[in-house]
């Protein structure tokens, strides 16, 4: 009885040492994929060793802050990878699909502008409040809806300028502002606004994992 309890404990042991193992491989291989720093990844699933064996991961999380998608500074990234599998010889990995979200905070939303002074709040589901400042004599607040702009992009478009000259807002009308360093072939879906920021619907299928 001992000795089964032991043996237990053992194969137990060695599994969570195999998946924190994995899961650092993992992260390891997406730090060069666009993250900016060495993300968090969990491999969803008990026990691992029967996943390894079969050669398919069933669900990846991988979260990390700080992430540079392009002109754009992320507060935060979370994807989920499902159906994770390994090809012939271990030489790459393929996940059947993707799903996640990117939180742009408004301060990088703000950067995204272009313009001087900007100070980004939430005003609806999908609109936000720009006030500006340091374009000549004129300030105030404007109006301005955000949305998706194609698979790899944000889009600001100016909807009441608020009294604000148009013509003085330069290219603020409306801004797109695309994603190039999305990371794991990732497309924006859709776009909200949250207290937060901009919360970016992301999605992929047969992604590469390298």
């Amino acid at each position: 009885m001992a000795v089964g309890v032991a043996l237990l404990a053992a194969l137990l042991i060695a599994d969570r040492v195999a998946v924190i193992h994995a899961q650092g491989r993992i992260a390891t291989r997406l730090g060069d994929r666009g993250f900016a720093a060495r993300p968090q990844v969990r491999i969803a699933g008990f026990p691992f060793f029967t996943q390894l064996v079969a050669r398919r991961l069933n669900k990846v999380v991988i979260s990390a802050a700080g992430a540079k998608l392009g002109p754009v500074e992320v507060k935060r990234l979370d994807v989920t990878l499902y159906g994770i599998r390994a090809s012939s010889g271990c030489n790459g990995k393929t996940a059947s699909r993707l799903s996640g979200t990117a939180l742009v905070g408004f301060p990088g939303l703000a950067g995204a502008g272009g313009a001087p002074r900007l100070a980004v709040c939430a005003g609806g589901p999908d609109w936000v409040k720009i006030t500006i400042a340091g374009l000549g004599l004129v300030a105030g607040t404007v109006t301005a809806r955000v949305t998706q702009a194609g698979p790899g992009g944000i889009r600001i478009a100016v909807i009441s300028a608020g009294g604000i000259p148009v013509a003085a807002l330069g290219l603020m009308p409306d801004i797109i502002r695309s994603l190039p360093a999305l990371s794991l072939a990732m497309t924006v879906q859709n776009a909200s606004v949250t207290s937060q920021g901009v919360q970016l619907h992301l999605a992929g299928r047969n992604v590469s994992l390298g």
